[in-house]
């Protein structure tokens, strides 16, 4: 009790002393918000994204199985045979399963909407082990071919769609033009971990091995799922790491795998791979917010310290009247902790504020950012924080002052009491504003890099021209599951899928007159895939007339686009040789090509491109084309004849996920169909539209003119410079957060400079006039004053410029055209913080000069 009557006595006293210097305390509580609030909102992110346990029974036994592109940040996957494989021979899990995302139409009261969902193996809920809100869950039975459509909702749906109507388990909906039947409701937060998905669907994995399969007309598809298992008892990841990749080692010897895909095997915690492609990211955030509080500590600690002038006298009466030195330092602690709380408290208010703005920067479909807010756990850490930050700035102002000599003070005179003897306590504060200019050095210097490395991407040669396109992709739902199932399909349904695609083919490219005539359109083509996303058809080529290389890692790879003729005038395709296609490229004359730089350098190094000839090299038998190798008797293959070479178009957001990452471009002409191949059905065609004005605006009159090419499609239209923003959002947060966090540096260090100076012009006051009556001009007082706080500037970046050399090595890995010690970003930052520093130094210098020397004698 005696402790707690101290402690209650202390924060009294500290409520007065707030009360009676409510600017002080206003300033001080400003600042700590900032610092504080943006400490907390980054600790909701990363314990929301990162740190915070999956809502799944013993979560740290699920683990997310596969592999990955080697140094892709991508999520791993399994193939169906993989899966299969380890299901069979796995003995590390419990259980496995898998899951895809994926969406449907559902044709609601409404009209149709675009729901997402996720396909996945009924092993998924036991091994989650959850049990429904309402209905049952998938059997075994429900995830094979020809059985009848069942689906799952997730709670939100259930909520939002169905309005909580407990009816809707053994409901009727139709998704895709098929008939479902609702099994049940999952539990409120069990699609955390899913993207959010509002519609669940049993995965149906293909019984069948493709090296087993008879090479008669069939197709084979490897499917890819997310794997998903629960580890045994006493088995730690790196040990079903190690059996895994020995059995999909394994299977791949066995069986074919396309030529320079370099992977590795992951097996790591699901809540780690979940966070995975953000942990760089939420790491510069906590050092960047980390540096912004240190540096808000370091204006309170300076404010504390010029404020220890103030309550000299009243420390001395304290000490005199037989407060030990201890006692001092514990009301002054107390105080500064006080003060801390207070900056928490309104720095959770900038916390909600920044969490709220947080999905507007990050990029779409982030696992678990949905669930991410103020709970009690960032309460806590915030509490915590506030408390440290309180002792962090109050330590040093309170060892300070704690040695305060009463005598002496208590004998001053008013007017002398701001003589030389008191430069001695600016110390302190010209030390806390040295490391202030050195911190916004470190923060300025990495948000200046991710600044130059967004326009870099943002400005980068696509090799075509975005603006004012828009891109129209025709989705046949019936079309895409029976592509997307995976494993053997038979020859009659290749054949049929092969004339659906043809009859659609002709279709949309009869289709393209009427288009092209719409209200603001200028030109129109037909692609197999969009500009930028151009994974769908990777293909291995040979020479003709060169032998085919033995090992078939060695054969030419490339992206293959079917195109139609106006293609490379709707995007704006550069020509660098040749020509592009044209309405004579069609059935009946010689197959031609037009290849991209990068194909064409590696294929035929300085020779000439134009005029050669390809031939196609499937490494995969199965999966369409050729059965037998390029170049032997009887092949078949009829080479493509390069007419043309055009500039390569560029990513600019990170190689394609499972594309080899200097694999070239090959156009080949819509009007010449490869029957044999994939492209004629491997992708929904996409629809490209050159707009005169706003692409927006061609929108409805293309969907109208597209909606009804074929029973059942869809059409899902967007301009491609949003698709371009979407992929932009990974860098864009990147640049804007580290703008934000760095801007907030250099006002800090700003107002430190400013409150140390200006401070030091309060307290030389006399010594300026005297200066001033013995002859000094106002411009040497105004030199003076710079000269102290540009002294203090220059050491400030020269430190902070030492620590951002070693500090900037964080951010390499995500920086793009730009190296880690540009001398542009170090003198950009340099000039900055000296133009900043002499505007903060000018305006105590300016009033230092205003002194009239006989106010000041006459005070004396």
């Amino acid at each position: 009790m005696p402790a707690m009557n101290r402690l209650l006595g202390d924060l009294r006293q500290a409520a007065r002393q707030f009360v009676a210097r409510p600017g002080f305390m206003l300033a001080a509580v400003i600042i700590l918000a900032v610092g504080i609030g943006a400490n907390a909102a980054t600790f909701s992110l990363i314990n929301g994204l990162l740190l915070r346990p999956l809502p799944y029974p013993d979560s740290e036994a699920i683990v997310s199985v596969g592999q990955a592109p080697l140094g892709s940040p991508g999520p791993a996957i399994l193939s169906d045979t993989g899966l299969r494989r380890l299901r069979e021979e796995a003995r590390s899990f419990e259980q496995l399963a898998a899951f895809s995302p994926s969406a449907f139409v559902w044709d609601g009261p409404d009209g149709p909407v675009r729901l997402f969902g996720t396909a996945v193996t009924p092993s998924l809920f036991p091994l989650l082990r959850t049990t429904p809100r309402l209905g049952r869950l998938f059997t075994e039975a429900e995830a094979v071919e020809g059985a009848d459509g069942v689906v799952l909702l997730s709670h939100r749906a259930w909520t939002s769609r169905f309005a909580s109507d407990p009816d809707v388990v053994g409901a009727p909906i139709v998704l895709d033009d098929e008939p479902h039947t609702v099994l049940g409701v999952l539990p409120d937060g069990f699609e955390s971990s899913f993207y959010g998905a509002e519609i669940w669907t049993p995965l149906v994995v293909p019984p069948y091995e493709p090296e087993t399969m008879p090479f008669d007309g069939s197709l084979v598809v490897m499917s890819a799922f997310t794997g998903v298992a629960r580890l045994r008892d006493g088995v730690s990841s790196a040990q079903a790491e190690t059996e895994v990749r020995t059995i999909l080692e394994r299977a791949e010897s066995e069986g074919p795998r396309p030529p320079g895909f370099d992977f590795e095997t992951r097996v790591m915690s699901l809540r780690e791979e979940r966070g995975r492609p953000f942990r760089p990211a939420l790491l510069m955030l906590a050092a960047a917010t980390g540096l912004v509080l240190l540096m808000a500590c370091a204006n309170v600690a300076g404010l504390l310290l010029a404020r220890g002038i103030v309550r000299r006298r009243e420390l001395a009466v304290r000490g005199a009247l037989g407060a030990g030195r201890g006692r001092i330092v514990r009301q002054l602690l107390t105080e500064s902790v006080a003060l801390g709380v207070a900056g928490g408290v309104a720095g959770l208010a900038v916390a909600v504020g920044i969490v709220r703005a947080v999905p507007a920067l990050m990029p779409r479909n982030v696992a678990g950012l949905a669930e991410v807010g103020v709970d009690g756990t960032v309460l806590a850490f915030t509490a915590a924080v506030s408390v440290v930050a309180g002792l962090l700035f109050g330590t040093a102002p309170a060892l300070a002052w704690s040695r305060v000599d009463p005598v002496r003070t208590l004998n001053e005179a008013g007017a002398s009491a701001g003589g030389f003897g008191r430069l001695r306590a600016n110390r302190g504060q010209a030390g806390l504003a040295v490391m202030q200019v050195a911190l916004a050095v470190v923060l300025l210097t990495g948000a200046g890099l991710l600044l130059r490395s967004f326009v870099s991407l943002v400005t980068l040669d696509l090799g075509f021209e975005p603006a004012n396109v828009v891109v129209a992709r025709i989705s046949d739902p019936a079309r895409t599951r029976l592509f997307t199932r995976g494993g053997r399909i038979e020859s009659d349904e290749v054949e049929a899928m092969n004339a659906a695609a043809r009859s659609a083919t002709e279709t949309l490219l009869a289709r393209l007159e009427r288009i092209a005539i719409l209200p603001g359109v200028d030109a129109v083509a037909l692609s197999s895939s969009m500009p930028l996303n151009r994974t769908g058809s990777v293909r291995s080529f040979t020479v003709a007339g060169r032998p085919a290389p033995a090992d078939p890692r060695g054969r030419l790879e490339a992206r293959t686009l079917d195109v139609s003729p106006d293609y490379a005038d709707v995007v704006r395709l550069r020509l660098q040789a040749g020509r592009f296609f044209t309405d004579r490229d069609r059935m009946g004359s010689p197959r031609v090509a037009v290849v991209s730089e990068s194909f064409a350098r590696a294929a035929f190094g300085g020779e000439p491109a134009v005029g050669q000839r390809l031939v196609s090299a499937f490494p995969f038998p199965g999966f369409g084309g050729s059965r037998t190798e390029p170049g032997d008797e009887g092949s078949g293959d009829e080479p493509w004849e390069i007419i043309g070479v055009v500039a390569d178009v560029t990513s600019p957001f990170g190689q394609e996920p499972f594309g080899p990452a200097d694999a070239g471009d090959v156009y080949l002409s819509m009007l010449q169909p490869d029957l044999d191949g994939m492209s004629s059905f491997g992708s929904p065609p996409v629809v490209a539209v050159r707009a005169a004005g706003d692409p927006l605006a061609v929108v409805p009159f293309l969907q109208e003119a597209l909606a009804d090419v074929s029973p059942g499609a869809q059409v899902n239209a967007t301009a491609l410079e949003t698709i371009l923003s979407a992929q932009a959002a990974q860098p864009r947060f990147y640049a804007v957060c580290a703008s934000i966090f760095g801007a907030m540096a250099l006002l800090l260090a700003a107002f430190g400079l400013y409150g140390v100076l200006s401070y030091t012009v309060s307290q030389r006051r006399r010594e300026i006039g005297v200066r001033m009556a013995l002859g000094a001009g106002r411009d040497q007082v105004v030199r003076l004053v710079v000269g102290q706080g540009g002294a203090l500037v220059a050491a400030g970046i020269v430190l902070g410029l030492l620590a951002a050399v070693a500090a900037t090595r964080i951010v390499e890995s995500v920086l793009f055209g730009v190296a880690p010690a540009d001398p542009l970003t170090f003198a950009a930052v340099t000039a900055v913080l000296l133009g900043v520093g002499f505007f903060a130094c000018w305006l105590p210098a300016r009033r230092a000069a205003r002194i009239d020397p006989m106010d000041v004698l006459r005070e004396a």
